[in-house]
């Protein structure tokens, strides 16, 4: 491929909230972070996670592509300090007297404890705790906290006075928010890709329950202030093509606050967030107030904050299910339901303790904003830090999270590529040329791809039809989200950020980056004439960028074959082929991949098998 710096040209985006996010960098005081004592490029912090000490004096935020943790004095709302933490942060927690946090890193694989003092902060410790943490709670005291782990699909006890991992538990696929209940007893997990959640009992530490809730890229999790229930902000997948029609009535996905029951008949209730022409997008963090009158629900892709009050007349809440769209009853403007347009992407959320006061983490314009949840109306923006200028890539990354640039802001890039990566699921977004909707749509759906190094790995899509990546990103505007057409600047910025995006370390290797002596046994039998895997996926991406068949192909396909995709991190790309219709490694080479289907040699013995697989998960 052509390098991105010498496809990129000078950039004009007029976008509306390109102009709003370099509005508020221009007014941001410079802080300088160091790296070996030189003063580093001024990151952008994206805050992602904010945890409020039980006061309401402290915030203590982490700064996901900046690497560091800041504090914020929420009643003079200024920033106190910042501190480099590790690599991605993602979720922090803070003790009720404000005195301890912690802070865990995605890519880090670890958790860092944070001392608090004189508006200071220090790091006491630090703890490896697994592959990919995203999520992290404190108890009261501040001495246990319990962590997320999304790769290994388990949640973490870790006793921050000895620096101990206690406990671990298995819990649904792909963890990401986790809850307290009020009292401490209870956990209460959000698996991302597992359509459900996990109720923990912390006393005798066991997964008490899974509650199936039919719902997609579970974010931020909230209890009711009685612990009777927790709410969760999530995405449906409807699973039809996406026709303009299709997507206004909210036939291809649409957007939920769920409510969860967790001691009476175990059920969920949903609110569809959604309205027709004005769609929410990307629902990401749940706060409610401390007395119960007010819940609030941040949308990343469509900027803004939506409020619920339970004090004026019952939410109309669907058992067991969801409508299309919101309830009409709530658009009757009688103070139940109100929108606050924020600007850049709303991620965690907060109340104070006055119940009114909305903290909300704003990925995108690097702040902190204050919201008076009872007016709904913006208060006040505590700048973070970051550039005055957004880079290229930056202004990219906002087109990628940006809803708006679908057909009534129904969904963004991200919300079907989370953060560049894949949320498992399957869609039919008419790029295989099938014409036949009423008749073929389940056939024509295809997998999520990651879009982790996809600037490296051409062709693209599932059948390799599309040569060029620039014209595959016009594609994906025009034909997948039925909005604009995006212009030759627009789509270099879009580039220049998929080019930023790239694996988490891989957690299958060995700790000096080695083969285990499975997978090394696996490595021969991949390249052996048996396997013959290395005929297509070969190369420093594991795909030969050419189109093959493969016998997964059907009569109806307009392109047959298909390009091999790059096996790197395949550990965490399940579902797995074009359908994702093996749900593991072993389905697919077992199945409808197996090897003698293949190459016609036979198939694998059981321990070729697990070697095999063995080695392909360090890939």
């Amino acid at each position: 491929m052509v390098s991105i710096a010498k496809r990129v040209r000078p950039l004009f985006l007029k976008l509306a909230a390109f102009a709003l996010v370099a509005s508020v960098f221009a007014s941001v005081s410079t802080l300088s972070l160091t790296i070996a004592g030189e003063p580093a490029v001024e990151p952008h912090r994206s805050p992602i996670a904010l945890a409020l000490s039980g006061d309401g004096t402290r915030l203590l935020i982490a700064n996901q592509t900046s690497g560091s943790t800041s504090l914020v004095d929420a009643k003079e709302s200024r920033r106190l300090d910042e501190i480099k933490t590790g690599e991605k942060p993602s979720g922090v927690a803070v003790s009720r007297n404000g005195e301890r946090g912690v802070v865990v890193h995605w890519y880090g694989g670890d958790l860092a404890i944070l001392t608090i003092k004189g508006g200071k902060l220090a790091i006491a410790g630090r703890l490896p705790v697994g592959a990919e943490p995203r999520g992290v709670v404190m108890t009261l005291d501040g001495k246990t906290a319990y962590v997320t782990l999304g790769v290994a699909n388990e949640v973490v006890r870790v006793d921050l006075d000895s620096r101990k991992i206690t406990g671990r538990l298995t819990v649904g696929r792909e963890p990401r928010g986790i809850a307290l209940a009020p009292e401490g007893s209870r956990l209460v997990v959000g698996n991302a890709r597992g359509q459900g959640v996990s109720v923990i009992d912390v006393k005798d530490w066991r997964v008490v329950k899974s509650i199936p809730i039919d719902g997609d890229n579970l974010r931020q999790l909230a209890f009711s202030p009685d612990g009777k229930q927790a709410f969760v902000a999530n995405m449906k997948n409807r699973r039809f093509p996406t026709t303009r029609n299709n997507i206004d009535l909210g036939w291809v996905l649409g957007q939920r606050l769920t409510r969860v029951d967790l001691v009476g008949l175990e059920t969920f209730d949903t609110l569809s967030l959604d309205t027709q022409g004005r769609a929410a997008s990307d629902a990401h963090g749940v706060a409610v107030s401390h007395d119960g009158r007010i819940i609030a629900v941040s949308c990343g892709g469509t900027h803004e904050v939506m409020f619920f009050r339970t004090d004026l007349k019952r939410l109309p809440w669907r058992s067991e299910s969801s409508r299309d769209l919101i309830a009409p009853e709530l658009l009757k403007k009688d103070g139940r339901y109100q929108r606050l347009v924020l600007g850049g992407r709303p991620t965690e959320i907060a109340f104070g303790p006055d119940s009114k006061t909305l903290y909300v983490a704003n990925y995108l314009t690097d702040a902190i904003q204050v919201v008076d949840a009872e007016s709904a109306r913006l208060i006040e923006t505590i700048h973070l830090g970051g550039p005055r200028t957004p880079s290229l890539a930056r202004r990219g990354e906002i087109l990628f999270h940006a809803a708006e640039r679908s057909f009534n802001q129904w969904y963004s890039c991200n919300t079907c590529h989370t953060e560049g990566h894949t949320n498992g699921l399957d869609f039919d977004t008419l790029n295989d040329g099938w014409q036949d909707l009423s008749t073929f749509h389940e056939k024509s759906r295809k997998k999520v791809p990651t879009l982790r190094r996809v600037t490296r790995t051409g062709p693209w899509t599932w059948h390799g039809w599309q040569t060029s990546l620039e014209d595959a990103m016009v594609e994906s505007f025009t034909k997948s989200m039925q909005g604009p057409r995006p212009t030759p600047d627009e789509v270099n910025a879009l580039i220049a950020y998929l080019d930023t995006l790239d694996f988490p370390p891989n957690p299958n290797l060995e700790k000096d980056g080695g083969l285990s002596p499975a997978a090394l046994r696996g490595r021969e039998v991949y390249r052996s004439p048996k396997a013959a895997c290395n005929t297509c996926h070969r190369g420093p991406e594991s795909t030969d960028g050419k189109i093959h068949e493969t016998g997964l192909e059907i009569p109806q396909d307009r392109y047959q074959g298909y390009n091999p995709p790059s096996l790197r991190g395949l550990y965490d790309k399940d579902p797995y082929l074009h359908d994702g219709r093996a749900k593991t490694l072993r389905e697919v080479l077992a199945g409808d991949h197996s090897t003698d289907k293949v190459t016609g040699h036979g198939e694998l013995t059981k321990q070729e098998l697990d070697d095999l697989i063995a080695y392909l998960m360090t890939l």
